[in-house]
C-alpha cells in the first residue's frame, strides 16, 4: 500500500479512535480544535491523497516499477504535463526539469509507458549533464472539483549516480526557483468552509531500493467554519522509516499517539 493510502486511512481512523477520548475534554479551546479537526480534516486529506500518490511517481530508486495510478494521464517530455482525476475532482500538474542553478531544461525525457520512466528518463540526463550539484524537478499543482481547489508546489531533489537516480526528498515548496530550488512553502486545500495547509521541509521515500515507509514530517494547519477564526489546528505527522508512526495533535490534551500501519492499531503514547 502506498504510503499516502496509509496516511489517509491513518485520519480516518486516528480520529475514530480518538474520539472518545479528547472530547470529555472540559478546556473550551481545545474542545474547539478537536472538532475542527474531526469536522475536516478527514476529507482534506482525502484530496491530499491524489499529491502524495502522483509524487510516488517520482520515485527513482524503487526495486520494482512504479506504474501509474488509475486515473493519471501525462504527455510531453520535459516540462510534463500530468492529469489525476480521482474521487471526483482533477488535480493538474506541470512538472519542470531544472539545472542545480536554476535554468530550466527541456526535452529531458525519453517518451515512457509510465511517468515514473519518464521521471527516471528526465534525471539520468540531468545528472549526464551536470554531474556537480543537484538538479531537480518542480510540479507546480491545481486541485479542482466541485466546492473544491488547490494549489502549491513540490519540489524533488535529484541524486545518487549517473544511471542510478535517487529521489534525495520531496519538499512543499514554491513554483518558481531561484539561483537552485525554490523555497519551502505550504501548499493549501480548500473543501467548503473547511481549509488545509500542508508543508514538509524533507520528506524521503527514496533512500533505498526496497523502502517502504517515508522518513521526516508533514505539518497540517487547518481551519474549519467555527466562527472563531483564531482557532488553528496543527497535526504533525512523523515517520521513520519504520511501521510505526508518530502522531501529535498540538494543543490537546492526551494528544500524542503511536499507530502501526501493518497491524492498523493505534495507540496513546505515554
Amino acid at each position: 500500500m502506498p504510503f499516502s493510502r496509509r496516511a489517509v486511512l491513518l485520519s480516518a481512523l486516528l480520529f475514530a479512535a480518538c474520539d472518545s477520548k479528547i472530547e470529555s475534554t472540559s478546556d473550551p479551546a481545545v474542545q474547539k480544535q478537536i472538532q475542527t479537526v474531526q469536522n475536516c480534516f478527514p476529507e482534506l486529506f482525502a484530496k491530499a491523497q491524489g499529491l502524495l500518490d502522483l509524487a510516488a511517481t517520482w520515485r527513482m530508486n524503487a526495486a520494482t516499477p512504479i506504474a501509474d495510478p488509475t486515473g493519471l494521464t501525462h504527455s510531453g517530455t520535459g516540462p510534463i504535463t500530468a492529469t489525476y482525476t480521482f474521487d471526483g475532482v482533477t488535480l493538474s500538474m506541470t512538472i519542470r526539469c531544472y539545472d542545480p542553478d536554476g535554468n530550466e531544461q527541456t526535452g529531458v525525457a525519453t517518451p515512457g509507458t509510465s511517468l515514473a520512466e519518464k521521471i527516471d528518463s528526465a534525471a539520468t540526463n540531468l545528472r549526464n549533464s551536470f554531474p556537480a550539484g543537484s538538479p531537480f524537478l518542480v510540479g507546480d499543482w491545481t486541485l479542482s472539483g466541485t466546492n473544491v481547489s488547490g494549489s502549491g508546489a513540490l519540489t524533488g531533489i535529484i541524486g545518487g549516480s549517473t544511471n542510478g537516480n535517487e529521489l534525495e526528498e520531496l519538499r512543499t515548496t514554491s513554483a518558481v526557483p531561484s539561483g537552485g530550488p525554490p523555497p519551502v512553502a505550504a501548499s493549501t486545500i480548500q473543501e467548503g468552509a473547511c481549509t488545509m495547509t500542508l508543508q514538509t521541509s524533507s520528506l524521503v521515500t527514496d533512500s533505498f531500493p526496497t523502502q517502504e515507509y517515508p522518513i521526516g514530517t508533514l505539518t497540517a494547519a487547518i481551519d474549519g467554519d467555527d466562527a472563531d477564526t483564531d482557532t488553528e489546528v496543527t497535526v504533525t505527522v512523523t515517520f521513520d522509516n519504520t511501521a510505526v508512526i508518530e502522531i501529535t495533535i498540538s494543543g490537546a490534551v492526551g494528544g500524542r499517539f503511536l499507530y502501526n500501519v501493518e497491524t492498523q492499531v493505534l495507540t496513546a503514547a505515554v
